[in-house]
């Protein structure tokens, strides 16, 4: 078994490929949509370098798992490959993992008491191994996985006055980070950081789709991303601006993006929301998404 550090955008895919793989094997359950690698790598962890926060395994069948550190959110993602479950190997990797991000924690002056994590709830094993390794179910709101086949959802419609249309390309990152930070506050997007983003691997212009007002204002947004295995889409992230809300753009963004993933052969789609967030669950079961898959919080002392 090697381990080593991210190394270069090759690895994007290759992750990608295991995760696509992994979903197919288990039907998605304790597996992160490959759309969700690039985007917790390079937007949610877009001050890390990423060697410094992402660690590989590999063996000789190949990527064995997968460690991904987000020091200022306290937590980590950890994927192991299905036939490797729920052994010694995979305890190995936790233990790495905890270790790991308090280490990365303490190097960027990030001070708390404790780390916080999650598991999918139909993940009997990772919440055993999470139980053993001292890791206590949290009383925070659930985080839900939402899904919808694209063909039972409405055709969009969008509010008089507003059009939907890909991001033209990177000459757009200042009003594109503009509106992330409206949507988002506290997200503190410059131009140069989405920039980054769009110039990263995965990521594609033509899969964020934007509402422009007549005024030519973007209002809302929804990033989108594929997984060609198993024919599902991810909208991830999704927002509207403060000055456009009510007005029944977050929907039409919703089912604008996930009637537009078809076209590239996606057959469904999932979003995700915190239980705590009504707005946002409101939002998705009007637009004709179900829970799907369950992730509970759990938090572990740091000694």
């Amino acid at each position: 078994m090697r381990r080593r550090a991210y190394e270069s955008e090759a690895d994007v895919e290759l992750l990608q490929a295991f995760n696509s793989a992994s979903i197919a094997a288990t039907g998605g359950c304790g597996y992160v949509h490959p759309g969700d690698i690039p985007h917790r790598l390079f937007n949610g962890n877009k001050h890390f370098d990423p060697a410094e926060v992402m660690t590989v395994w590999e063996d000789g069948s190949g990527v064995a798992a997968w460690v991904l550190v987000g020091p200022r959110h306290r937590s980590y993602d950890a994927q192991v490959r299905p036939d490797l479950r729920g052994g010694v190997f995979e305890r190995e990797v936790l233990e790495y993992a905890d270790a790991h991000t308090v280490e990365l924690m303490s190097l960027h002056d990030v001070e708390s008491d404790q780390m916080l994590g999650d598991a999918f709830r139909c993940d009997l094993v990772r919440v055993g191994l999470l139980a053993e390794m001292g890791w206590v179910l949290d009383e925070e709101p659930p985080y839900v996985i939402n899904r919808a086949r694209i063909d039972d959802l409405a055709e969009a419609v969008i509010p008089a006055g507003y059009s939907i249309r890909p991001v033209a390309g990177v000459e757009e990152a200042g009003a594109v980070a503009a509106l992330h930070s409206a949507a988002f506050p506290g997200a503190a997007w410059t131009t140069e950081l989405y920039r980054q983003v769009m110039e990263s691997p995965g990521y594609d212009p033509g899969r964020e789709l934007v509402a422009e007002a007549a005024d030519g204002a973007l209002a809302a947004f929804a990033v989108t991303w594929y997984d060609d295995v198993n024919r599902t889409g991810l909208l991830e992230a999704v927002g509207t601006h403060p000055d456009h809300q009510r007005r029944g753009l977050g929907r039409a963004v919703v089912t604008f993006a996930a009637h537009h993933m078809a076209t590239a052969g996606m057959e469904s789609a999932i979003v995700a929301n915190f239980a705590s967030n009504t707005a946002s669950e409101a939002l998705y079961r009007s637009a004709g998404f179900e829970p799907w898959h369950t992730l509970d919080s759990y938090a572990r002392a740091i000694d």
